[in-house]
């Protein structure tokens, strides 16, 4: 008789490791308190899949850059009453700024994240997935010569061979994409990374509970879990709040900024702390003006995504606590700069058709995921992934799957300990 295995949280990781774990013959059972897959952090994000930008945001001189660039009009923005729960993980976001552990950190987080591509290609191999995935690449935009030498040599110090970085100049990027020759004369260069694709992380949640129910797995969605069982030390498996008990070998906590709650009772606190992002979705009428490669702006801190006839723009960091208001203008602030990026749908992109969004990121302090087994028997994490949840879910996924089936995972774990 196979392992049963609960997987709390049915977003882009929770529905990841679900398919992973059927594919290796499990029974499966997905719990998630919303009525639909992908409801939360997964719903409109970026869609950007970036194993070469896999680095935390905690860079050495973090601090200024926090003091400089925060605000209403600039990418991060720290509320007053988020503070005080903010302090202790604050703190150890900035120790974990020091340079070692910075680099130490981002390389880890890139080994899980181009590990984590090889195993999405093979997805796309054994299952026919339809999720507007793009897999030819993206631009990232450097309008400052020190900020794309800065990035040059912070790629080199991760120092992962696998990732290929083209440096290319204003007319290669706008014969990569003809949507940037208005802003042409202002570059001062951007990488092409071949490695990087995009997609629509809601739709491809979806895809993988498809697959996954195939399998067999059970999908419960509205289902909220009051709390998870013990019995003699050992987690036995859920309680959910119309007072059921669902029992299981195992219970996997795939939850995002959900995940802390769910465990605190059992004596374990994890370093998770909310980070809302915010997007816009447009549906083009103009579409041969937008852009098709996935694009990063450095300068205003926004990624762009072409879904079929939809464009999504997404960015900013607002330290907001638990608070999912969309906030206008913050929504505003993601547009503008959207405008300045992409002047020629600028008509288009204020004609206040765009469907607004916030979800709030999973993040730890030194910028990686919580990945494995905790000290308490049969319960397991996959939580923490901050903005790279989309990059990372297919590899820790994978890695989840190989501890319950008994196989030495392809990533070593000690990294990503709780």
């Amino acid at each position: 008789m196979s392992l049963h295995v609960i997987v709390i949280g049915a977003g882009v990781v929770g529905a990841s490791t679900a398919l992973s774990l059927a594919e290796r013959g499990l029974t499966v059972t997905v719990l998630d308190r919303q009525p639909q897959a992908a409801a939360e952090t997964s719903h409109a994000n970026g869609g950007g899949i970036t194993p070469g930008h896999a680095e935390p945001w905690n860079a050495p001189g973090i601090i200024q850059r926090l003091l400089t660039r925060s605000g209403t009009g600039e990418p991060f923005r720290i509320h007053a009453h988020a503070l005080p729960g903010l302090i202790g993980w604050g703190i150890n976001f900035l120790w974990q700024s020091k340079a070692s552990r910075y680099y130490l950190n981002a390389q880890n987080n890139t080994r899980l994240a181009v590990y984590s591509g090889q195993c999405l290609k093979r997805l796309r191999e054994r299952h026919q997935l339809s999720y507007h995935q793009y897999t030819d690449g993206s631009l990232e935009l450097y309008f400052s010569q020190s900020e794309l030498d800065h990035a040059l040599d912070l790629r080199r110090m991760i120092g992962d061979p696998r990732v290929e970085i083209r440096v290319i100049d204003a007319d290669e990027v706008v014969a990569m994409e003809p949507a940037l020759e208005p802003v042409a004369g202002r570059l001062a260069g951007a990488m092409f990374l071949p490695l990087h694709e995009s997609g629509d992380a809601c739709v491809f949640s979806a895809e993988m509970l498809r697959c996954a129910k195939q399998l067999g797995t059970e999908i419960r969605l509205g289902a909220n879990v009051e709390r998870i069982e013990r019995h003699q030390g050992r987690v036995i498996g859920v309680r959910l709040q119309d007072k059921q008990l669902l029992e299981a070998d195992a219970v996997i906590v795939a939850a995002g900024c959900g995940s802390p709650a769910l465990v605190k009772p059992l004596g374990l606190k994890l370093p998770i702390y909310p980070v809302k992002g915010y997007s816009a979705t447009l549906e083009l009428e103009q579409a041969e003006l937008a852009p098709t490669i996935p694009l990063l702006d450095l300068e205003h801190r926004i990624v762009t995504a072409r879904f079929g006839n939809r464009l999504r723009m997404a960015g900013l960091a607002d330290f907001d606590g638990y608070n999912r208001t969309i906030r206008s203008d913050r929504i505003q602030v993601l547009l503008d700069s959207a405008c300045a990026l992409l002047p020629r749908l600028a008509d288009e992109i204020r004609a206040g058709r765009a469907e607004s969004w916030a979800g709030l990121r999973p993040m730890t302090p030194r910028g990686t995921p919580l990945l494995g087994p905790t000290r308490i028997p049969g319960l397991y994490l996959n939580a923490g992934h901050g903005s790279m949840g989309w990059t990372q879910a297919a590899g820790s996924a994978e890695v989840l799957a190989d501890i319950l089936t008994d196989r030495s995972p392809a990533i070593e774990l000690g990294p990503f300990a709780a």
